[in-house]
């Protein structure tokens, strides 16, 4: 009897010859996130062999790594029959609280087993009948499940799974740039974005001395928030945009300042993209949710890119975006009243349209706006988060 837990996965499991590739990748993330005693492929499952690590230490590590479908908690035992009853007697009598109605559920890959998979649950569903007289069988909406797997060399058995994230593992979509404000949007887009593989690293702009230092931690700390997703280390890089800002407040009509801002932050944002080879800009932006956010602006704003604008906030309530931001950890940080750049140089009146024609024939204008862009992706700061469990 071992303990063991057992890892299931849905998407990657529909790749064609690719599959290989994100198994992989996903067998090396947990590796690096959850760090189990041993782990493998096997049966079409990755199978982690727990020796003496406790489940719930790996239940929680397990929660930060995108690609698992869902896992169980199992045991793995020979072929004998009164060892599977052995084991579901032991995981029903843990597992049990207030349930009435139970099934079992078999799937029998070695077909050299003497029982069928009807067989066998048949035969598993009366043990359990005589052993839990407030049990009864119910094979539609049942409380609980027992599971059985049957493999050429081992049972696993189980009851229930642990519902996970789902998506790709991390590093397995490319790379992206996350602009990471100080608010509570850009944190649950990178989270999103992982999930579907991207491996990000962060993009920040602060207005010192406008933005003190406590505005850099909380950058820094949503930042630490982030990276309990990523394998290895996350990357956060920190633009000093003052003088960028002050030039264009000074010398742009005021309604446009805002989005000329942001074009500023798309270019050097493409710098960057270029030095780490990253191949899109994530943001947290989300139709008409401020000024800058509508279509037209959104347009604008994009143009000034030359990598694609992922933006999978774009159509979400922001009741269910905070929702996120308080699942994951970010929420209580976001709200924090340390301002970013983008307030401290906000118009008083934005614009809410605006042409790329337009803006480019101000920009045309503002003959020492790429120099300052160039001065502040000089003199950007990298931090490296190590991951915290």
């Amino acid at each position: 009897m071992e303990p063991v837990v057992v890892v299931r996965y849905s998407e990657i499991g529909l790749k064609g010859k690719n599959r290989g590739y994100f198994e992989k990748k996903l067998i090396d993330n947990i590796r690096k996130i959850a760090r189990p005693p041993e782990i493998n492929k096997r049966y079409g499952r990755i199978i982690i062999r727990l020796k003496d690590m406790d489940f719930d230490e790996i239940k929680e590590r397990l929660k930060y790594v995108f690609g698992i479908q869902n896992f169980s908690f199992a045991y793995a035992v020979s072929h004998d029959l009164d060892k599977i009853k052995e084991v579901v007697l032991k995981l029903l009598k843990l597992k049990l609280k207030n349930e009435k109605t139970f099934k079992v559920q078999t799937k029998r890959s070695y077909k050299q087993f003497p029982m069928n998979s009807q067989e066998l649950s048949a035969h598993i569903g009366a043990f359990v009948l005589e052993n839990f007289k407030e049990l009864s069988v119910d094979v539609h909406n049942p409380d609980i499940i027992v599971g059985i797997e049957v493999k050429e060399k081992e049972v696993f058995v189980f009851v229930g799974k642990e519902q996970m994230y789902g998506g790709f593992p991390v590093g397995s979509s490319g790379k992206g740039i996350l602009l990471l404000s100080g608010g509570i949007d850009s944190p649950v887009a990178g989270w999103y974005m992982m999930k579907r593989g991207i491996l990000i690293e962060t993009l920040s702009f602060l207005s010192p001395p406008f933005t003190s230092e406590k505005s850099k931690n909380k950058i820094l700390e949503l930042s630490n928030i982030l990276s309990k997703y990523v394998p290895d280390t996350l990357k956060t890089w920190i633009v000093p945009f003052t003088p960028v800002q002050q030039y264009i407040k000074t010398n742009a009509p005021d309604k446009y300042s805002l989005i000329i801002q942001r074009r500023s932050m798309m270019r050097i944002a493409n710098k960057l993209a270029k030095k780490i080879k990253a191949k899109a800009i994530i943001t947290g932006e989300n139709v008409g949710q401020v000024a800058s956010q509508t279509l037209e602006n959104l347009h604008t704003i994009e143009s000034a890119s030359n990598l694609p604008v992922l933006r999978p906030l774009i159509g979400f309530e922001k009741i269910d975006i905070v929702e996120k931001a308080k699942e994951i950890g970010s929420y209580e940080i976001s709200i924090q009243p340390y301002l970013d750049s983008c307030v401290v140089f906000a118009p008083k009146n934005p614009a809410t349209k605006s042409s790329i024609k337009e803006i480019e024939e101000i920009e045309s204008k503002l003959t020492e706006l790429s120099n300052l862009e160039e001065k502040a992706f000089e003199n950007i700061e990298k931090h490296v988060i190590g991951r915290k469990l």
